[in-house]
């Protein structure tokens, strides 16, 4: 056995996981300048549900709002970060940054027990980006024997290579119950561990799902640039694209990314007006003027900073524009990407390459009254089963169950092929 980890073995005896979480917790020290956690105020004793995560959770970037939708209205959640790249964490009853980067499996368990001291868990619920998550969520469920709930919305294992493969398959065989965004990440990793998984996709709030509103939109060239980049590669392109098209773009999005510098003098060559993050609520009402919106997506062109990104992620801006405003998707990037399939599939939108000729020529589709009206008809037939409505009520209860309580969005999915997907994990 390699030098640090535990027996197996070890984990699935509730005696010895309890007795070690009672010697642990006895000697460790409080949350310190010596110690490398932060816990928010007032970590509470008694039972919470756990929600394990990269960073924080906010409304700046994809990931926030939708754990927040999914668990709207629950209480005593303690929420687990392996990162603050923020600066701004406003969910849940409490929260911990604990980094688990380049530490043995003991010392884990001991920084996860000393931050949740007194506290007991009721569920646990990773949506997983780098192998903290996983650790964490493993000495959690080994320690407090709660039900674990994974719910990956972005692959970094089979194309990105960033989680190991055993310690994926550890963390994925300890999920009661294992949920992918889309049908190509299921796919995927069921091809991948021989695993069940489920499909819980990016739900739109319901109150924002209306009746697909009268295509009475003026066709002027104008449109929305929904979502954010989180490869300059695909922001560089995009600009290139856009440039010399005519066409006035209005940017929805998190133009002040941690990780990506966007350059004022491009956005201006391109057209583009950055707007920044707007309420859903008046992101969906403004959305509705235009005659269609561009999402950006992977070019699939070997020079992908994030593969696993460019290949196995559906944008969930695509799944909002369709279900609150029924406005057409443009998406940005290869055929063969999830977006594209998505878009397709439903026949809610085209798909053009970072070449401008091929972009103006979707663009100039889209503009076609008839075309609008039929993408937004085939929006409007799925809106309602991309609601949030009842889905809070829905993961609890699978969670408790080990399955779905129903089989609202594999009904939604139903006949959709995701076997494109192949090419990805095959590389």
């Amino acid at each position: 056995m390699p030098a640090g980890t535990v027996d197996p073995a070890f984990y699935r005896n509730e005696f010895l996981a309890r007795r070690l979480k009672r010697v642990i917790q006895g000697r460790a020290a409080p949350a310190g300048p010596d110690v490398p956690f932060a816990v928010s105020p007032g970590v509470p004793s008694g039972a919470v549900d756990i929600v394990v995560t990269p960073n924080e959770i906010n409304d700046r970037h994809g990931t926030g709002p939708l754990i927040k939708r999914i668990l709207r209205g629950r209480r005593g959640i303690l929420c687990i970060r392996s990162k603050s790249d923020w600066g701004l964490h406003d969910f849940g009853d409490w929260n911990v940054c604990l980094p688990q980067t380049d530490i043995a499996r003991p010392e884990s368990f001991r920084r996860v027990l000393a931050a949740l001291e007194g506290c007991d868990a009721r569920s646990i619920l990773c949506v997983p980006f780098l192998a903290d998550e996983l650790i964490t969520s493993i000495a959690l469920e080994a320690a407090f024997g709660a039900p674990l709930c994974a719910w990956i919305m972005d692959d970094q294992n089979i194309v990105s290579p960033i989680i190991a493969d055993g310690l994926m398959r550890e963390f994925l065989g300890r999920c009661c119950l294992r949920l992918a965004t889309h049908p190509e990440l299921r796919h995927a990793y069921e091809h991948k561990y021989g695993l069940p998984f489920h499909l819980l996709p990016a739900v739109v709030p319901d109150a924002l799902i209306g009746e697909a509103p009268d295509d009475g939109v003026d066709a002027a060239p104008r449109a929305a640039l929904l979502g954010s980049f989180w490869d300059r590669a695909w922001f560089d392109n995009a600009c290139a694209a856009l440039a010399g098209c005519g066409c006035q773009i209005d940017w929805f999005g998190n133009n002040q990314s941690p990780w990506v510098a966007f350059s004022r003098e491009a956005t201006d060559r391109a057209g583009i007006r950055a707007l920044g993050l707007v309420p859903e609520a008046e992101l969906a009402a403004r959305l509705r003027g235009y005659p269609f919106v561009i999402v950006p997506a992977g070019a699939l062109d070997g020079a992908d900073a994030n593969p696993g990104v460019a290949w196995l992620s559906l944008p969930g801006r695509i799944l909002f524009a369709v279900a609150a405003s029924k406005t057409p998707v443009l998406v940005l990037g290869s055929e063969k990407t999830c977006a594209a399939r998505f878009v397709r599939h439903f026949g809610v939108g085209e798909t053009a390459p970072y070449r401008r000729d091929a972009l103006r020529a979707a663009m100039e589709s889209l503009r076609q009254p008839d075309n609008r009206r039929r993408c937004r008809r085939h929006a409007a037939a799925i809106a309602r089963q991309l609601s949030d409505s009842g889905v809070v009520e829905w993961l609890a209860h699978s969670i408790e169950l080990g399955r779905p309580a129903d089989d609202r969005f594999e009904d939604l999915f139903r006949g959709y092929d995701p076997s494109g997907a192949e090419e990805a994990f095959a590389r």
